[in-house]
């Protein structure tokens, strides 16, 4: 126990008042320290407040280009009202006999911003203290904490003005890995082949922007790149969804994966046991998968980063897709929603290259295509858009021509590449499949989808061979085939592209490594339940109820085609 008269020590904020003097003196007395210094400290880097103010001025005549000694700096706080306020010229006549020789400024400098970040830090945890005990929500609480902390990282992180060497010899190496045949590191690719040509892979720190009208697909389109990037890369995919809750895009991606359809997986009894083997070894495929889904709503550019960061840090992380711009709220006041997004896209751009991978962000699109003649969407179109097309990297719109002329084929999609820093721009050419929430590259991407769709009907040759194979079928089962109408098969069943780059070396597979897309695709129809990859006695499927209307998903962003079906 203290004795009753003992008093209690208090420790002040850590400073170094002849280390602030020595810098400002460094100043006042060498140009080159002037350049040298000014741009790596922050007016609130300084303890002392006249200190502030002083280097506040020479911030200001640094920026205004008017050399900083004792008479220019004088002068500019005798017209601020705040030469007396700083101790007259007299004060800065001491900084200057101070100090000899700027040669230790660096050193002097190192100090000051020390001291600095302890006080930011020691003021961060008081904040966090006092907004604990005043908030009763502990995730609240838990991410104001990180907020503060993290935003003390961010400004404690300049990047200074370096030599081009170390980053001319990064490019050589990428060059030579290039032309060697091997994978570059941290580069994305999204196995849609003519996407990943014309970009060259998703490379770490860009921001893609993919844009759409309600009900065109964009959705369906990040979640068939996240189960190729995740499945056939091996790659860490973090899939942030504003929009639809967490099972919806589990369900969606298992229907593209497993290439179950829809219209089977919601109708009692719609399932064989060849659906239910592709379905559960689409569900291993997944589970091993690094795909990480945060559903909530109230996601900010900061809750993100925060959460990314966590990830990273954890198990890494390749790649960020944010479904979509619109939703998100900076929780801030801004005097315009169009400044507020503005303000949140630039802010993905500056976390991209931090968190150092590419992330792609779907934003909706304005009517304006819908009012234009052709309908070809325009950079202008992008809804709320402010600086969103002049952060991104790569900006790609989806939209169906469909839409707007009946007599094109209804599942053609073009996915058109508006801006690109880093390769061509140009259309890609998709078949959708709405019962598997699937897209597809067409192999000939020269053809003219805007002709009529009766352009596309089988030819009479075309016919006559199906109908050929359907009597041989029909000898081999046995039965004879009359008056039978007979339509053109069905294309194969699309397999995942090769990988961007032959003989590319992706790395040991983890255990339990997952399956790819195509071996999914393949498996044979399994018929007893005894051969299914999952024991039905372990899983409790007696307990299961059968499927109900309530099972049916939420339809947002998908579109009905002209015969009125629904596609999921």
């Amino acid at each position: 126990m203290p004795a009753k008269n003992e008093q209690k020590i208090s420790r002040g904020m850590p400073n170094n008042i002849n280390a602030e003097n020595a810098v400002l003196g460094a100043i006042l007395i060498d140009d080159k320290a002037a350049d040298m210094l000014i741009p790596t400290l922050t007016r609130d880097d300084f303890y002392l407040a006249a200190n502030r103010t002083i280097f506040g001025v020479m911030k200001e005549l640094q920026d205004a280009s008017i050399p900083i000694d004792t008479v220019s700096v004088s002068d500019a706080l005798d017209k601020a009202g705040k030469l007396d306020e700083v101790g007259s010229i007299s004060y800065l006549s001491e900084l200057v006999e101070g100090i000899p020789s700027a040669v230790n400024c660096e050193y002097y400098a190192d100090i000051v911003r020390r001291d600095s970040l302890s006080r930011k830090v020691i003021e961060a945890g008081n904040s966090i203290a006092k907004f604990g005990y005043e908030t009763e929500n502990g995730i609240a609480a838990l991410e104001k904490a990180e907020q503060i902390v993290y935003g003390i990282s961010e400004q404690n992180s300049p990047k200074e003005l370096v030599h081009a060497s170390q980053a001319f010899a990064e490019a050589l190496t990428n060059i030579q890995n290039i032309q060697a045949g091997h994978v570059v590191k941290n580069v994305v690719y999204t196995d849609f082949q003519h996407f990943d040509r014309m970009t060259h892979g998703l490379k770490p720190g860009e921001i893609v922007l993919l844009a759409a009208r309600p009900s065109v697909g964009k959705t369906a389109f990040a979640l068939n790149i996240a189960a190729n990037v995740a499945l056939n890369h091996e790659k860490k995919v973090a899939l942030f969804c504003l929009e639809m809750p967490a099972e919806l895009l589990a369900k969606r991606m298992l229907a593209y994966v497993s290439k179950v359809e829809f219209d089977q997986m919601n109708v009692a009894g719609g399932m064989r046991s060849g659906d239910y083997a592709k379905l559960f070894k689409a569900y291993k495929a997944l589970i091993a998968a690094d795909i990480y889904i945060d559903d909530y709503s109230m996601n900010s550019p900061s809750d993100i980063l925060s959460k990314c960061r966590r990830l990273k840090r954890e198990h890494g992380l390749d790649l960020v897709l944010i479904d979509y711009l619109q939703l998100m709220s900076s929780g801030g006041s801004n005097e315009s929603r169009q400044v507020e997004v503005s303000s949140m896209s630039r802010k993905l751009k500056v976390y991209a290259k931090e968190l150092n991978c590419p992330i792609i962000v779907l934003s909706q699109m304005s009517r304006e295509v819908e009012k234009r003649d052709g309908h070809a969407p325009l950079l202008s179109d992008l809804r709320e858009s402010g600086s969103i097309e002049q952060d991104a990297d790569v900006v790609a719109f989806l939209h169906n021509p469909s839409k707007y002329n009946n007599a094109l084929p209804p599942d053609q999609v073009i996915l058109d590449i508006k801006k690109n820093r880093n390769g061509a721009i140009g259309e890609v050419k998709l078949k959708w499949d709405g019962n598997t929430t699937s897209f597809m590259e067409y192999e000939d991407q020269d053809a003219d989808f805007t002709k009529p769709s009766e352009e596309f009907v089988a030819s009479e040759e075309t016919e006559k061979k199906a109908k050929r194979e359907a009597e041989k079928g029909a000898k081999e089962a046995g039965i004879t085939l009359t008056d039978v109408t007979v339509k053109a098969p069905k294309a194969k069943e699309h397999k995942a592209p090769e990988k961007p780059v032959e003989g590319a070396d992706f790395g040991k597979a983890k255990s339990p490594q997952p399956e790819k897309i195509d071996e999914i695709g393949d498996m044979k129809e399994i018929v007893g339940a005894n051969e299914m990859p999952f024991d039905f006695d372990d899983m409790g499927f007696d307990d299961i109820p059968a499927p109900s209307d309530d099972d049916v998903p939420y339809f947002d962003d998908e579109y009905v085609d002209d015969d009125g079906d629904i596609n999921y």
